[in-house]
Parts: structure tokens; sequence; C-alpha cells
């Protein structure tokens, strides 16, 4: 039966019984009921929030409702670690995410953006059926909204799965003591920062800045080019059959437009803004903003006036400190105060377009102090500055060529060895910019949250070389070698030279602002001028020394009392980076392949990170000058002059003398990077960038004249292989103490320098440089690119002149009064002879050179030990009863050695279709013999003294 209206109020004004009407089930609770006790977050004066936010201040929950529209748009999560990190404020991951709804769930989703298709309807669905979109997470739809929208559990997001945001930094966060330290809601973005211990029990803040991902409308993508270094984001189109289009590279920039398109110089309509934090020590303040704003010369180049506006926050005025640096609307130079040489620059960038939302540059005063570097941290470094991949996983498998194995302290190399069995074997050795391109690409493939489509931006060490030359300007500062012309009292800023420390400070913000405006590194730049030329009047003060600030720039230091000292860095940008600007942002786009053909061009050669693994010797960090050799011939000079004052000079009255075993590393450190520079030299070729049809028609690959290859190799010897490059004397050595403090690792170094095994781990690095892998094949290789006819450096050539420098004892004649006291070898010598002999078998076994260059050059290191044999057995059987006993011994044991491996046969095993080979002693293989590893083992030699009739070890 019905029940009408009319009667159910009959009945129950009769006091009749009636069934109770079933009320419709809710969905969800009261908005009223769920936000209890919450307060609403009001940040604007209408009221007008993107993400509306709600909090409960006693127990640090937070409620979020979901914008109108939300469906239909991208939101884009920016994430920074705001607070206790020795980098806080380093910008951190970033992601482009969706909200879809599944009934009374919400899944974040992050959409397919890096395989695209610009073809017809049935490549869409193609590219849609196999290329999908990602759920990131998911969570419950807590209540719908006053605006009607969902609401989440806005803790439970950010809080609750803050490691799928912030990763390893995050991990053991503890929720429970997790308090809301920011919380900002704007028309288009919304601010959330929460403060929390970690593992460890340390507090971090974690800043989430969300936004809407919309674009600038009209903005227009430019095509990266090859000749010029932009960051990039990047796509496949399956859209396209042919493959020199599939890939499409747009290069990372601002949308900067002129206000008024007619106007030759217009200011622009959005200037690129950049706040100068409050943090930045007011001493520093204008070098920051000269470093800024170096930048707008080159945006006038394209007819935009003031592009770059510089705003400075300031506490005790209270200018812009109601913004946040983290906040994605704002670009922010911050400043930290740690013990570590940082600078960088990143930014992010809409990985549809490649148009920049916003960058921040953040700086540590680490680089300003006079670092202490331990022999073990930096010397590594230098040694293998510009190694290969191929080379990298080569020394995975032999240590004993590894500079970072040789320069550690015999106490902490097994551990290494056990570490790097522990860990296995690396993608591309573990090379730095292979292993983030892996890295990228593996995310790509897998769905990873690193897909952010756009090239790596966070990688520079330009603080790092800035930082070692603090090292060496303050010691050069206190031992009176700067050339300072200036007349009267010198401004000082923390110890040195105001004129010296601005102008590096400026250098460095310009470099790292550069990487903001989307720029890469040009580790070509430094080839502009000669050493001359910088040091001369028509540079000084009136050009920038060199090509661009993007590139890796020693300090210049001019020793020479006769000469002017130039500008110690870059003074303004250079002509590269004028040419790069234009290219990225004129709005001319009918000049750009004309503007592109230039690059030929000396002052806009190109290399950046990528280039520095591979042949072309100007493509180096920390290089310097057109003529590098004499730039590598200045650092040795300044090296020297600083070693003479060392116990006179550097150490003062009431110091420790540990500060004369740090000045000699220093020292040290010169010499080791200027035998690294040059090194690259051999082998080398120089790589170009032209594009057929480019002004000049250069080849791409030109190989370096063998006669500067020669000098090369030449310098490299002469300052690490003879003893007197080192200048250590008794009186040195004496005084080359540490002190002990549990504060700072001192207290389980030894007191006394370890010469031997310090100067060994040089001289086997520079070993390394000249004869891996890498180096000998493109000595190989090289002799193929060149005609028969011309002069080249080749492999034999290379080992005779290394041997013959390395063994030049052996064309001496003993001197008159050798002992035991006064041997004829010394015992670094005997040391680096040693070494080079373990190196010409090591390249004769089985895990030698790799690659078909592999037997001939083995062929030829045997050679070259069979020469090594002669050479010695002739001096012992001339001389040996004239030489001291630790020459004797040192002769007849590599006498020994030699002939053990010219015994040593190859035998062929034709089972399971191939050959493996063997070596054994002897003269009869044994039967049977199974494919095993056979190391050649050093055999000790039974002592003879030098008197002895036999004169030979029997």
């Amino acid at each position: 039966m019905k029940y009408t209206h009319r009667m159910v109020s009959l009945i129950a004004l009769a006091g009749l019984a009636v069934p109770a009407l079933a009320q419709p089930k809710k969905d969800f609770p009261d908005f009223k009921d769920v936000a209890k006790d919450f307060e609403k977050v009001i940040s604007t004066r209408d009221d007008n929030s993107f993400y509306t936010v709600w909090v409960r201040e006693k127990d640090g929950q937070m409620l979020a409702e979901l914008p109108r529209g939300w469906s239909g748009q991208k939101h884009f999560f920016a994430m920074t670690v705001a607070a206790g990190e020795e980098f806080a404020g380093l910008q951190g991951a970033d992601f482009v995410v969706q909200w879809k709804r599944f009934d009374k769930r919400l899944a974040l989703i992050q959409p397919n953006f890096a395989t695209r298709t610009s073809g017809d309807t049935e490549s869409q669905d193609a590219v849609d059926l196999i290329y999908t979109d990602r759920v990131i997470l998911d969570v419950p739809i807590e209540c719908m909204g006053p605006n009607g929208q969902p609401v989440i559990d806005l803790d439970e997001l950010l809080v609750g799965r803050i490691t799928t945001f912030f990763g390893g930094s995050a991990g053991g966060a503890n929720s429970r003591l997790a308090t809301v330290s920011k919380a900002k809601s704007f028309p288009e973005n919304t601010e959330i920062a929460v403060t929390l211990p970690v593992q460890g029990g340390l507090f971090k803040t974690f800043h989430y800045s969300l936004s809407l991902l919309k674009g600038t409308p009209g903005y227009k993508p430019r095509v990266a080019d090859s000749r010029v270094g932009f960051f990039t984001t990047d796509y496949r189109d399956l859209g396209e059959l042919d493959s020199q289009k599939l890939h499409v590279r747009y290069i990372n920039r601002w949308n900067l437009e002129k206000r008024d398109k007619n106007l030759k110089m217009s200011p622009p309509k959005e200037p690129i803004v950049y706040y100068i934090d409050h943090t930045v020590p007011v001493r520093y303040r204008r070098f920051v903003r000269e470093g800024l704003e170096y930048w707008n010369k080159a945006f006038e180049n394209v007819g935009i006036l003031n592009a770059i506006e510089v705003r400075q926050q300031d506490k005790l005025t209270g200018a812009y400190m109601d913004i946040d640096p983290e906040d994605r609307r704002y670009n922010f130079v911050r400043w930290v105060t740690n013990e570590t040489g940082l600078a960088i620059g990143p930014s992010r960038a809409n990985p549809y377009t490649g148009e920049i939302l916003d960058a921040d540059v953040v700086v540590s005063d680490g680089w300003v102090r006079a670092w202490e570097f331990e022999f073990s941290d930096i010397m590594p470094k230098i040694m293998m500055e510009g190694f290969s991949p191929e080379t990298l996983t080569w020394l995975d498998k032999n240590p004993q060529w590894d500079p970072r194995y040789r320069m550690a302290s015999t106490d902490q190399q097994e551990l290494m060895l056990a570490e790097r069995a522990r860990r296995g074997v690396l993608p591309y050795g573990g090379h730095a910019i292979a292993t983030a391109i892996d890295t990228e690409l593996s995310a790509k493939l897998n769905g990873g949250v690193l897909d952010r489509g756009s090239t790596p931006s966070g990688f520079c060490q330009a603080a790092v070389g800035k930082a070692f030359d603090m090292s060496i300007a303050r010691m050069t500062e206190e031992l009176g070698l700067i050339n300072d012309d200036k007349e009267g009292e010198v401004e000082k800023i923390d110890g040195m030279p105001e004129d010296f420390l601005g102008p590096l400070l400026a250098d460095l913000i310009a470099h790292e602002v550069g990487h903001t405006l989307g720029l890469r590194h040009n580790f070509k730049a430094s080839a502009l001028y000669s050493l001359d030329e910088i040091n001369s009047d028509a540079v000084k003060g009136k050009k920038a020394m060199a090509a661009s600030v993007m590139d890796y720039l020693p300090t210049n230091f001019n020793v020479d009392d006769t000469a002017i000292q130039g500008d110690y860095a870059m003074i303004d940008i250079g002509p590269y980076d004028m040419w790069a600007i234009e290219y990225g942002y004129t709005s001319d786009e009918k000049s750009l392949e004309e503007l592109l053909k230039r690059s030929n061009e000396p002052e806009l050669q190109f290399a950046t990170d990528e280039d520095t693994s591979g042949p072309d010797p100007l493509a180096r960090r920390y290089d310097f000058t057109a003529d590098p050799l004499d730039f590598a011939r200045s650092q040795i000079k300044h090296a020297e002059l600083m070693r003479e004052k060392l116990l006179s000079d550097f150490v003062k009255d009431g110091e420790p003398w540990t500060r004369a075993r740090r000045g000699y590393q220093i020292t040290l450190n010169m010499q080791a990077r200027a035998s690294s520079l040059m090194a690259s030299w051999v082998g080398g070729a120089f790589v170009n960038r032209d594009k057929k049809g480019d002004n000049g028609g250069r080849t791409p690959i030109t190989v370096v004249d063998p006669d500067i290859q020669r000098a090369a190799l030449k310098f490299v010897m002469e300052h690490t292989f003879r003893d007197d490059a080192y200048a250590i004397t008794p009186d040195l050595l004496q005084h080359m103490t540490v002190e002990k403090w549990w504060d700072d690792n001192s207290a389980l170094q030894d007191s006394a320098w370890p010469i031997h095994d310090r100067v060994a781990a040089v001289q086997a690095s520079t070993l390394t440089q000249l004869m891996n892998p890498t180096t000998i094949r493109r000595v190989y290789d090289n002799e193929f690119f060149t005609p028969s006819d011309q002069d080249a450096l080749t492999v034999p050539e290379l080992f005779s002149t290394v041997s013959g420098e390395v063994w030049s004892e052996l064309d001496q004649s003993p001197r008159s009064k050798v002992s035991d006291r006064n041997p004829m070898i010394s015992s670094l010598r005997r040391n680096l002879q040693r070494e080079l002999t373990d190196r010409l078998i090591d390249l004769t076994g089985p895990n030698g050179m790799p690659g078909s260059a592999g037997k001939p050059v083995s062929n030829l290191a045997m050679v070259e030990l069979s020469n090594i044999h002669d050479r010695v057995a002739a001096m012992l059987d001339k001389h040996g009863k004239n030489l001291d006993s630790y020459t004797s011994a040192h002769l007849h044991e590599t006498k020994t050695r030699i002939e053990q491996v010219k015994n040593a046969e190859y035998v062929y095993n034709q089972s399971g279709g191939g050959s493996l080979p063997y070596f054994f002693f002897g003269d009869q293989p044994q039967q049977q013999a199974q494919p095993v590893e056979v190391k050649i083992i050093e055999v000790p030699v039974p002592y003879v003294p030098a008197t002895s009739p036999e004169g030979e070890a029997k």
C-alpha cells in the first residue's frame, strides 16, 4: 500500500504507527563534521585560493579542497627541503600531475608526455594504447567541500606519503611529530611546509609548492641545436617516420617578450625578477647584484631593456619578507653557510614546451674559506678529470691503475676494494654524466618519478674550482705574491682584497644565473685569449678574458713582477653568452639559421659536460688560455714560488707546523692540475660542432698537431716523473707534521708525511693518464686519421718516450760516489720504474687493453719490456759491481720479472668452438689445462751484494 504525504500526516495525527521513511544514504559525511576544530587558511583578501586549505594546529592535521575544474587541470608539484640539510633551499623533485576520481578515491596521476605523436588519429590512438599515464598514489575522498569539490586529507598526502615526493631525504620520517610550519594559498598556487624528524632524529622542513600548470598563452617553443648549449626538454614524436625528426628537443627558456614589438629597444612585458635572499651577507650583496645584472647586456642585444630585475629582500627593513623562496612564483639567490663549496642554478621547466617556470641560485660561503684539502679528497678528482666511461669501467677491474685507490692511504685501500666488490659493476663505470643520462633514460622507460622531460640541470662544480683557487689565493696573499698595482691601503673583505674577492663572487653568480636562463656549460670558452693578452692593457678591465662565464675558469694569478696583473676573474659575460642568448631569446626567428652558421668563429666555440670525457683537449674544466701549456707553466712557477717560502713566511710565529704540510699539499695540487691538464693533449683531437654548409667548412674531427702532443707529453713527464719536480728536502719533511684532533679526522693521520706513498701515488696516476685504454686507443686511431705521409704520434713512440724518461738512468754511467746512502737510482725513481714495468706487464696480460687495439698494444708492451730488459741487463753486465745495493737489487728484480713474462707461453684450447688464453711458467704446459685466471706473481729475488763476483742474482 502506498502512503501519500497527506495520509502519513493524518495517520501521524491519529497516533497510528507507520513505517519510517528510508533516508537516502550519504556518500560522504558532512564537511562541518570532518572539518571540526580546523581553521581555514586565508592568504588573500578575496579568499580566492587554488587549493582551499584547513589546518588543525594542535596535531598538525590538514584538509584541502581541490580547486574548481580540477578534473581537467594539470598541477605542478615542486618540492624543496627548506631546512635541516647542508644544502637547504636547493630545488628538489617536481611532478606534473592530474587528479582522477575512482568512486570514493582520488588518484594522483603523472601523464605521459615523453612519447607523443604529431600524426593522424590512428597514430594518436596507437600511442595512447601503449604509452599510458602512471598512478603515483591514491587517497580517499573525505567529504565534499563548501565549493562542491572533493576534500582530501592533505596531511596524509604530504606527510604520510612524504618519501614519494622527497625520496631518501625524508627516510625514516616520524609523521607523529609533524607540525605545519607554513600554510598559504593563493589564486594559482598553494604553499605548504611541514617540519618533522627523519631518520636519526634530525628535524627537517619539507616545502611543497602546488600550482596550476597552464603555460603562457602564445608561447612558442624553440628547437634546440647542438651548436649552442641550452638545457632541453625533449620527447619522442612517433608520428614522424623520418628518424632525424623522431626526437623533438626544445630549449629551456623564459617567456620573455618585448612590451612593444615595434620598438627597437623595449622593456619586457614581464621581466625576470630575482630576489637576493636576506641571508646574503651585506658585504657581498653588491657583487651578487652585479653578477645578476651582467646578463642585461645580452638581452639588450635582442632589443629588451632591463630584462632582469633585481630586488633585495631585507630582514631589517622588512622588504619582501612576506614572500617565500620556495614559492614557485619567485626566483631567489639563496645563501647557505657550510664548509662545502657549492654554487648551483637549477630551474624548473614546463615539460611540454620547455618554458622555464622558476629558478633559484643557491650559493654557500664554504668556497670563500681557505679550505684544507686532504690529499685523498681532491687529488683523485684532479688526476681523473676527463676520464671516459671506457677507462672508468676498466679501472673498476684494474684498481692498481685507479687514482682513487692509489691516492687513498694504505689503511683505507682494502676497505675501498671491499666496498667496490660489494656495490658491483656501475653503469658506464660510474661516470657522473653518463649515469645521470642512464638514470633519466631508465626513468622514462619505466615510468619513474624522475621523468621530468628535461636534461639534468643540477650538476655544477664551478664553486669547487673557486674553493680550490681560494686556498691558493689566501696562501698567495699571505706570501705577498699577489701582484697588486694599487697604491695605498687595499680594502679587504674577509681577509682578501675586495677587488679580488668581489669579481670572483660576481663571476660565480653570473655563471649560475646563466644556468637559470637555460644555458649549459661551455668548457671551450677559456681558449679565447693567450696568457699575455689576458695580462695586458688591451684586455684588463675592458673585455671578458674568456668567451663565456659558463666555463669553469681558474683564477688568473700572474706572479711575474714585471708583467701586468690582468683581471683575476671574468668582469662581464663573454661573446659566446651574447650569441647564445640571442639564439634563445631573439624574436626574429628567420635569423636563427644564419646565426648558428657563425659557430665556427673562435669566440663562439662550444663544448659541454659530456664533451669533457672526449678527445678534445680544449673541452676541459679548469683549463685556461688559448695555449694551455703556457697556463700550465705559470701554475708550476706559482707553486715553486710558494714552496720557497713555506717554512720562512707561510708558517708564522705561534702557528702550528701543520701549516707547512697544508701549504705544500696546495702546491702539489697545483702541480697535479697542470700535469693532468696537459696529459689530455696526448692522443687528442679537436671536435667541432659545425654542420655542413656552416661558415669556414671545418671538419668535425681534427687531430692535434703531433708536435703539440709531444710538448704536452714532455711537460707531464718533466713535472711528475723527475725527483726535482717535487722540491722536497729533509728540512721540509721534518716540518710537515699534523696536529691531532678528533673533530677533523686528523687523529689517525701519521705525524710524518708519507713521502714515498704520496709521490708514488701521483706518478702512478700520471701513468694512468698517459697509458689508460682510452688514451692509447685514441693515439692508435689517430694514426689512421692521419695520411701515412704525414707525421703522427704513434703508440710505439708513446711507449718508448715514457719508458725512456722513466728509465733514463740506464743511459748513464754510475756516479763515482754511489752508495746505499747516495744510490744511483733514487727511491722515488725506483718506485716509478717498478710501476711502469707493472703497467707494461698488465698490458700484455688477459685483462690488458680492451677492444681491437688490445693485441697490437700487448705486442708493443712486450717489445718495450724486452727493451727495458736488455738495457737493464747491459747496465748490470757493464756496471754491476759498481752499483749500490738498492739499485742492484732493483735492477735484478726487474730483469727477472721481465724474463718470467717473456717465458710465459700462449696456449689455445679449441674446445667449445673458441680459443682461451693461458699463462704458465716453464717449458711445458700442464696437462689438461683448465680455463682459470692465472696471475703473474712477483718471485722474490735473492739479495746479492753489489760486490758479488757473479754480478747478478741466481
